[in-house]
């Protein structure tokens, strides 16, 4: 069943709309939210929202934002010189997806493995499958010297603004292409520039596993926390599960190594930073 205004994204309802706008309760209030299937039949274990995007006070969450226009002369002078040299070892071009999958995969499958506690990780059929359907821009890469694709990044361009979905960079390659910098220069310039929107967001609070992509693109990029409140509602009996837990999560990073408990305990941080944002 679908709903509108909602789809299913990894075991959650999510809503589909701009941060700032306000979120569609009916289906939550009505409880016809827990009927959103996913393509494969699956329901979602719990609902996900935001609200008070934007509030003038610090939260436990928050998305990264660049607002436009971009100006190159704004990064410091060292950081300057490290894109203008990842522009001379990178070129960065759209791409289609499906005609240039074979590369996206083979970069896909390198930077998974050399993720400790992968999340979600799909299988060649699922990723062709999913890119086919989902609509977004791609940018890539290429090593100017061998012509190898060495990263990739998809946005989904939503009129006014902009957002990063997904990004991946060869584990080998990336040390000296620095496919990422001159990705997000292409990025920035194209959507920001170009096409004058508004701002550009590139995620929320990352809660699966530990990343310093967003300090990254603070400090660098000029990225900025927007601040906002996490709402976390569950399906009945999954909040009974979540409270007999939660008093043990400091434990169970413990065993994080585990596929299952690393999922358990990226569901508490969930409601830890909920709780948070409530207080």
């Amino acid at each position: 069943m679908q709903i509108k205004g909602w789809k299913y994204y990894n075991h959650a309802a999510v809503p589909i709309n701009q941060p700032y706008d306000k979120v569609n309760l009916t289906p939550i209030n009505d409880r016809s939210i827990w009927k959103l299937t996913s393509d494969s039949g699956a329901h979602p274990l719990l609902v996900s929202y935001i609200s008070d995007f934007e509030t003038s006070y610090e939260t436990s969450y928050w998305y990264i934002i660049k607002d436009g226009p971009f100006v190159f002369d704004e990064l410091s002078k060292k950081y300057q010189k490290h894109v203008l040299k990842a522009l001379e070892r990178c070129e960065v071009k759209r791409i289609d997806p499906v005609s240039c999958f074979e590369d996206i995969f083979g970069v896909y499958k390198a930077a998974m493995s050399s993720y400790k506690t992968p999340d979600n990780e799909m299988t060649k059929t699922e990723l062709f499958a999913n890119i086919k359907q989902d609509g977004l821009e791609y940018w890539g890469a290429y090593n100017r010297l061998t012509g190898v694709l060495v990263g990739w990044m998809s946005c989904r361009n939503n009129g006014e603004w902009s957002e990063t979905v997904s990004a991946k960079y060869h584990p080998e390659l990336k040390s000296f292409a620095r496919p990422s910098d001159a990705i997000h220069y292409a990025i920035l310039n194209y959507y920001l520039n170009d096409l004058g929107q508004i701002y550009i967001c590139s995620g929320s609070r990352n809660i699966n596993h530990k990343t310093n992509i967003q300090d990254y693109k603070i400090k660098n990029w000029k990225f900025r926390k927007a601040y906002c409140t996490l709402n976390v509602i569950y399906k009945p009996g999954i909040n009974i599960v979540i409270k007999l837990l939660y008093p043990f999560r400091r434990l169970l990073h413990f065993f994080e190594g585990i596929t299952l408990v690393h999922q358990v305990c990226s569901l508490l941080k969930l409601e830890e930073i909920s709780r948070d944002c409530k207080k």
